[in-house]
């Protein structure tokens, strides 16, 4: 008997107790990208252009059903934040502005590698995770194919793997929203079109739940944000700029201040003047200049253009109007007894002190240098 229970221990200690489950490989699942285009295009984007030398950049470890990974992924990825409180940096200012459509209030933050997939902590990634905001159906749909393969098609628990490929089936999908899967040769990892944002990475987390306050880089706050850039662009990363004025009758715009990506003050030496609608000037005192353009009469909108010329030639140029409301925390999300308040605006547009008068504070996307370069 007791030679029998000696020969079952070593047994055992060779081969591995017979109650522990070892990985499973579960091959290849050749995803189908109709109607998943986008997050299709940003995994073939990190696959083929960030990653291309990782022999498994298309690669699941599966993290299990329900695990706490799945958060901590999203945070490490840079998708998500959670100070001053949980957000997709798709819905943050001024990344919401920049690398996503400016006016979309539901898009999500996709990346890739997943956030189904084991991964390290952001500053032990070899790669920074390619990300790209998109159409919260979009989004959800690569991650409903890929989770049912996991858990529908197969029962995988964590450590079971499995790889995706992207081609086998690339044809279903609309092939203008999949270039980074379908290009090939030189042109293969170049940007949509000029000024393309919609590829990006995190640069830098100093917080573990990652942070993006409002307004951004704050040295009021610690200046300890995360961070992000364009990715594979030689362009430095994305930071905030602000403008302050008032607004007197239909032609007087006075009283300028701007803040630059440290939130730090310019006065330019004299306001505006614009007597007719369409009328505009050049506010200088940031890296570029701040055109401000006359709408309407006084009560109507005004708009505004960073870096002003041929839309997208300089990696800082943006437009907006003082109307228009995206998603984000902007300078109307304090106080929360403000009846009229309202976040996702551009700007806060104010009644001012005296009569025929009004208050504007916008804030925008920008960067430390008229160039965009570090």
């Amino acid at each position: 008997m007791f030679c029998f229970l000696a020969f079952a221990l070593l047994v055992q200690t060779s081969l591995g107790s017979p109650l522990e489950k070892r990985a499973t490989d579960y091959g290849t699942f050749q995803v189908d990208c109709k109607g998943s285009e986008n997050a299709c295009n940003n995994a073939c984007y990190y696959i083929r252009c960030l990653a291309p030398n990782d022999p498994d950049n298309n690669k699941i470890t599966y993290v299990g059903t329900g695990h706490a990974d799945n958060d901590r992924n999203r945070i490490e990825s840079g998708c998500q934040v959670n100070n001053p409180q949980g957000s997709s940096i798709c819905r943050a200012f001024p990344f919401s502005q920049a690398f996503s459509n400016k006016l979309a209030t539901d898009w999500q933050c996709d990346e890739w590698p997943p956030a189904l997939s084991q991964q390290p902590a952001f500053g032990q990634k070899a790669v920074a995770n390619s990300l790209r905001c998109m159409p919260g159906a979009d989004n959800g749909s690569l991650g409903g194919k890929l989770g049912g393969f996991a858990t529908k098609t197969h029962r995988m628990v964590r450590d079971d793997f499995f790889r995706v490929d992207f081609l086998a089936k690339i044809a279903s999908a609309d092939q203008n929203l999949v270039p980074f899967c379908v290009r090939q040769g030189a042109t293969m990892c170049q940007p949509i079109g000029p000024g393309d944002r919609t590829q990006f990475q995190m640069t830098s987390k100093a917080i573990s739940g990652g942070k993006v306050s409002s307004p951004y880089n704050d040295p009021n706050a610690g200046s300890n944000d995360n961070k992000y850039h364009i990715a594979r662009t030689p362009y430095d990363n994305l930071y905030q700029c602000s403008v302050e004025f008032t607004r007197t009758g239909n032609a007087t715009f006075n009283q300028i201040k701007l803040f630059d990506w440290e939130n730090k003050e310019h006065r330019p030496q004299r306001g505006c003047a614009l007597n007719n609608n369409g009328d505009s000037c050049d506010v200088p005192g940031l890296p570029q200049p701040l055109r401000l353009k006359r709408l309407g009469f006084f009560g109507t909108a005004v708009g505004f253009e960073y870096a002003p010329g041929t839309p997208m030639s300089n990696i800082n140029q943006f437009d907006w109007d003082s109307d228009m409301v995206g998603t984000g925390r902007g300078p109307w999300t304090d106080p929360s007894t403000d009846p009229n308040r309202n976040p996702g605006r551009f700007c806060k547009v104010t009644p001012g002190s005296a009569a025929s008068t009004e208050n504007f504070d916008c804030w925008f996307p920008c960067y430390k240098k008229a160039t965009g370069l570090p």
